[in-house]
């Protein structure tokens, strides 16, 4: 039996969107949100990240607490209150951008045990990131609800069940309004990182063409990867609908001394050959980091987001 499309958001209906990592920067002393935010060049926002799904009190753990606040008669270091970065979300979305938050990262414990377990976790990221009704009093955000939930898993990751984990978080978005969304970044190497059913519950996939030298950005790998991450993901049977998921291409916005990072007009360049081979499925490029890609400039004074985005509309 086909299957029937269930709504996948159609926010992004057009293959020029830019999505940037936040709060991980390498080379910003202090990296903003608002400048995210105030940017005309990025169209959707990853914060990161969620660490840790069975942390104190079963509640997550994460990775952005530098920007929140722990109220002194609080013990738990889940409970705290991050009220002005909830104020710059809001400000981002009322922007028309999509805030997302990432689950994973280069260290992390997010092993699920089961599909109970898988549940469980999606009714606690929903409840306490989301537009759930629960657990108010836990929210860092208080009621300021995320668009989505972005995984990031390095390779080795016990990954088992997440794939039930964004059937689940589907299902709760599809209760709610606006539309909420899933994307994925796996590593350019490897396309077992994360299940299939993850894949096709996924409105967005961006494969991390960087940290790995068989099939970074500038290697002689990388057309070759690029066309097998599309014909993989064609031919998924995805949950939301024919046209996802939308295939991104992952890159590095700054110099991190490893393999991938290429000048902001080379990396146009580059984008453009992986465009033609990505085809209908290409919903734009990503990006780590945000706030990096800023100061990171080419002979112009023209920073990586803005380069990147004028590629993608074709304004170069």
């Amino acid at each position: 039996m086909a299957k029937v499309p269930i709504s996948g958001g159609q926010a992004f209906p057009t293959s020029r969107n830019l999505a940037v990592y936040y709060g991980k920067a390498q080379n910003t002393d202090s990296p903003s949100l608002y400048d995210l935010c105030t940017n005309s060049n990025v169209d959707m926002i990853v914060m990161g990240f969620v660490r840790q799904l069975n942390g104190p009190t079963a509640l997550p753990s994460f990775g952005f607490t530098r920007y929140c606040k722990t109220p002194a008669s609080c013990t738990d270091k889940t409970r705290v209150s991050c009220s002005d970065m909830a104020a710059n979300i809001t400000f981002c979305q009322s922007m028309g951008k999509k805030v997302l938050i990432s689950l994973g990262g280069s260290v992390s414990n997010l092993t699920l045990d089961s599909v109970s377990d898988a549940h469980e976790a999606a009714s606690i990221l929903w409840n306490v990131f989301g537009a759930g009704a629960n657990s108010t009093a836990l929210r860092p955000f208080g009621n300021v609800a995320v668009d989505g939930f972005d995984f990031d898993f390095e390779s080795g990751a016990d990954t088992t069940y997440m794939d039930t984990l964004a059937s689940s978080l589907q299902s709760y978005f599809r209760s709610s309004s606006p539309e909420r969304y899933v994307s994925a970044a796996p590593l350019c190497a490897n396309n077992t990182v994360l299940p299939y059913g993850l894949y096709a519950n996924a409105n967005f996939v961006w494969p991390r063409f960087y940290n790995a030298k068989a099939c970074c950005f500038g290697s002689k790998g990388f057309n070759k990867s690029v066309s097998t991450w599309y014909s993989y993901l064609n031919s998924i049977n995805s949950d939301l609908g024919p046209t996802y998921p939308r295939v991104y291409l992952g890159g590095l916005s700054f110099n991190n001394s490893n393999s991938g990072f290429m000048e902001p007009d080379a990396f146009v360049n580059a984008t453009f050959t992986g465009r033609r081979l990505v085809q209908s499925k290409f919903g734009g490029v990503s990006l780590w980091e945000g706030t990096d890609g800023l100061v990171t400039k080419n002979a112009q004074g023209r920073d990586f987001l803005n380069v990147t985005k004028a590629g993608l509309l074709g304004d170069i």
